[in-house]
């Protein structure tokens, strides 16, 4: 602003020098004049230097009393009106109000090292959720997040040498944006591989957030912050603290340490994805598959386990029928959809008392034995097309962070196609199947 009031003043006093300048060669030349209304504009329009100047440089219109007199008491008064604005501009660049306008405005500048004074980038996370050194994705990440920052000053009360200004900030709905960015990380946290999930980082963090603001839209909102000042060695000096950096950021840091910001069922749901994404490879490892049946046959044990994952991985589902919170512990019922063990092995099963009957099954030895078994098992998991689906019961709790899931045996039981049942029943069946039944 300073900068384009100078410019606008050497501006229009250059225009009256060169006005009186034209006007003066018109003259001599006998051509059309400039108005000497033009000429008294100019000069109320902070153009009384140049138009004076011009007049004694030229030696135009200095015997017209109107100019001679006129102009040089516009620049008195225009000089005295500067005299003032630039005592009244002092007065107020002396108010605690002010020191706090000149810090507002280089943040909505977004100028790094301002917001890096008032908002610490450690701070403007969960630090339970990511540690190490912050790249540069982290600035970015900042300005984004201030890039439609506005504000008003709403108030300033003066108590001696301490001063509070309290200022009403529009930017982001800070709430909507921990809500998104905290449902980010927990995707990206979801424990199926463990053992292969690197810790997440700071910088990890932050292209996270710099991700969420860049492809989402959030309404703008007002809080309110409060300046806390102290007025040392005769300068207001603004107090920072931790409750004025959650204020500025709208109270972002609050909801990012806020271990309810999602909901039980939330929580639960993104860990019910990271479920349903799981392809055929991925569940053979996340179930430890490996001979599920023990059947100890080299020869078909591999195949049984691949059409065992394949149709498991193609019935696969589940839903949450209903989530209830009761402080820090939740419950919750999922409806488990998977491949029918029970209807599988009572194919097995059929395959079998009709192998039982056979004198082959006598003759066989026991590697023919195991090898016709076990095929007979493979057809019967090939062959199935039932699915089975159970409701299941689990509870959870909040640790103070965020809602921790544990998926017990019931729920895994459930997903592998109630197993444990199945094999119940099919052991349970009758004597000729006794010594050729399948444990887990």
């Amino acid at each position: 602003m300073k900068t384009f009031l100078i410019t606008y003043v050497i501006l229009m006093n250059l225009i009256g020098l060169l006005a009186m300048g034209m006007d003066k060669l018109k003259a001599r030349r006998r051509k059309s004049r400039i108005p000497e209304r033009t000429l008294f504009i100019l000069a109320l329009l902070f153009g009384s230097v140049g138009i004076l100047i011009g007049m004694y440089l030229f030696h135009h219109k200095t015997k017209k009393l109107r100019f001679s007199i006129g102009i040089p008491v516009i620049l008195v008064v225009q000089l005295l009106l500067v005299g003032l604005l630039y005592q009244w501009n002092r007065q107020q660049m002396e108010r605690p109000s002010q020191a706090v306008l000149q810090e507002l405005e280089l943040i909505r500048a977004l100028d790094e090292d301002t917001i890096a004074a008032f908002i610490s980038y450690e701070n403007l996370m969960n630090s339970n959720l990511a540690s190490g050194e912050i790249g540069s994705d982290a600035a970015e990440a900042v300005r984004l997040f201030f890039e439609n920052f506005t504000y008003s000053i709403h108030q300033e009360t003066i108590d001696g040498d301490e001063a509070t200004v309290t200022v009403q900030i529009t930017n982001i709905d800070a709430e909507a944006l921990a809500r998104d960015l905290c449902t980010e990380i927990l995707k990206n946290s979801v424990e199926i591989y463990p053992e292969d999930k690197p810790e997440s980082t700071t910088n990890d963090y932050y292209c996270l957030l710099r991700d969420t603001l860049a492809s989402n839209t959030y309404d703008t909102v007002v809080t309110t912050a409060y300046f806390h000042l102290q007025k040392i060695d005769g300068i207001w000096t603004i107090l920072s603290d931790s409750d004025l950096e959650d204020e500025l950021v709208g109270g972002f840091i609050s909801c990012m340490n806020d271990p309810y910001i999602l909901s039980a069922s939330e929580v639960l749901e993104i860990h019910l994805d990271a479920l349903r994404d799981l392809t055929a490879d991925e569940w053979m490892d996340y179930l430890k598959v490996e001979d599920i049946f023990a059947t100890y046959n080299t020869e078909y044990y591999s195949l049984i386990d691949e059409a065992y994952i394949r149709q498991l991985t193609d019935a696969f589902a589940c839903d949450i029928l209903r989530c209830t919170e009761n402080g820090s512990s939740a419950e919750a019922v999922i409806r488990v959809t998977s491949i029918d063990m029970t209807s599988v092995l009572a194919i097995y099963k059929e395959a079998l008392l009709s192998y039982a009957g056979t004198t082959q099954s006598i003759r066989d030895d026991s590697v023919t034995f195991s090898n016709e078994t076990s095929r007979m098992l493979l057809e019967a998991l090939q062959g199935n097309t039932a699915t089975t689906s159970t409701d299941v019961t689990i509870t959870f709790s909040n640790n103070g962070y965020t809602w921790e899931v544990y998926f017990d045996e019931e729920f895994t039981d459930a997903v592998m196609g109630g197993m444990t049942e199945a094999i119940e029943a099919f052991s349970s069946s009758g004597e000729e199947a006794q010594e050729v039944s399948p444990s887990e």
